[in-house]
């Protein structure tokens, strides 16, 4: 509930300042943005999520999406962002509470990232890294650059 409280307030400051905007007639542009958080406490993985970016979990090598997209496609060059901070006045926010086991990692990148990496690679990059997760986020969006990508690239 505190969670839900805050980002409630900040999708509608974002909101109010994209309204008042030159961007108030275009959904990607504006005070717009995803958010994808990761809270652990006690044994448990808390996610919120709203927008493209995603949160994974590497567990015992295999690499599994946690979140799911709100990014809607048009056609196969035209998308926008179904749902995200500040698009619309009311938000909704994706929640899961999952159990922790011991050896998980969780990995949250946007786009730029995981669409020019698959599943596969991603996990391989990890866990090559495992004593030193900077060292694999770096090396995750160096690849990315490598394969083509100009989006954001964070993780």
């Amino acid at each position: 509930q505190s969670a839900q409280r805050v980002l409630v307030a900040v999708n509608s400051w974002l909101h109010a300042q994209t309204r008042q905007g030159p961007y108030r007639y275009d959904r990607d542009r504006g005070y717009v943005c995803t958010f994808s958080a990761l809270v652990l406490k006690g044994g448990s993985a808390h996610l919120f999520h709203i927008g493209d970016a995603r949160i994974h979990r590497l567990r015992e090598g295999a690499l599994e999406q946690l979140s799911e997209d709100h990014r809607v496609r048009v056609s196969a060059e035209t998308s926008y962002l179904g749902r995200a901070l500040g698009i619309n006045p009311h938000l909704e926010i994706d929640y899961r509470n999952l159990p922790l086991a011991p050896g998980d990692l969780f990995l949250l990148a946007t786009d730029g990232v995981y669409e020019y990496l698959d599943p596969r690679a991603m996990a391989d990059i990890v866990a090559t890294h495992a004593d030193d997760l900077d060292a694999a986020a770096r090396q995750l969006v160096e690849q990315a650059l490598v394969n083509g990508s100009d989006d954001n690239l964070t993780v």
